[in-house]
């Protein structure tokens, strides 16, 4: 791995990582930063009701969302898209850190990839479930209303986002730390993935223990800013990573 010096720091010129993987990652990670983007401002978009409302009573959400469900359906779309975009990031962003610690970067990157895999299958469910009820719910009987309510909840695999946002904030984390360890990522773009994960996971306390101002924060200041950035940055880094550069991970 050749290495330049800029500035008293020395910083990778050429990363060894498959061309296609990289090209691929990079236009992923840009779609990946947009989708966040989406989600946050359709959670913005949503009826005033349901606004960072972990804690609002199923009967009230389905009753609301069946008025406007646009920017509900909007967010699951959005989030799907995420999910499919993330499964080609983590290859790519991982194969960047990959020799500095193979064993880090492999536990991590599964754990992050089902993170993916989880929201966008998650999300899939929810909206055809949504798109089937909303229009039937106002007018049903309360049996079936009930029903509603115990089956909506069965919609995503893990409850709270731990796999969503946990995982996949560890694993930024461990790719920031290792790039700035092994100087194939800015010290700056470290202390950004740092606060992207913290978001992340001021999500996964936020849905655990119904705790607004995390949502907020994730949601708000993660969704839109902070973790989008943190993509847009990495997918940067990975367009630029040369195409005459082939190697098989450990080689």
């Amino acid at each position: 791995m050749r290495l330049e010096r800029r500035g008293g720091r020395c910083y990778s010129r050429h990363v060894r990582i498959d061309s296609t993987i990289a090209r691929l990652g990079s236009v992923a990670a840009f779609a990946l930063a947009l989708a966040y983007v989406a989600t946050g401002v359709a959670a913005i978009l949503m009826p005033a009701e349901l606004q960072g409302r972990p804690d609002v009573g199923p009967h009230e959400f389905w009753t609301v969302l069946s008025r406007d469900p646009a920017a509900h359906l909007a967010f699951h779309w959005a989030w799907i898209t995420a999910g499919c975009c993330g499964l080609a990031v983590v290859p790519a962003a991982s194969l960047l850190v990959w020799r500095a610690s193979p064993g880090a970067v492999l536990w991590s990157g599964t754990l992050a990839a089902i993170g993916f895999a989880t929201m966008a299958r998650g999300h899939l469910m929810e909206q055809a479930f949504d798109r089937r009820i909303i229009p039937v719910y106002p007018h049903a009987d309360p049996a079936f209303q009930q029903a509603v309510h115990v089956v909506a909840g069965l919609a995503l695999d893990v409850p709270d986002g731990i796999l969503t946002y946990g995982a996949v904030g560890i694993w930024v984390v461990v790719v920031s730390w290792l790039g700035r360890r092994e100087r194939v990522l800015p010290p700056w773009l470290f202390w950004l993935g740092v606060a992207a994960a913290t978001t992340y996971l001021a999500g996964v306390v936020g849905y655990a223990f119904t705790v607004r101002p995390l949502l907020v924060l994730s949601i708000g200041v993660g969704g839109l800013v902070l973790i989008p950035a943190w993509y847009l940055s990495l997918a940067g880094i990975l367009r630029k990573v040369p195409q005459s550069q082939r190697v098989i991970p450990g080689g």
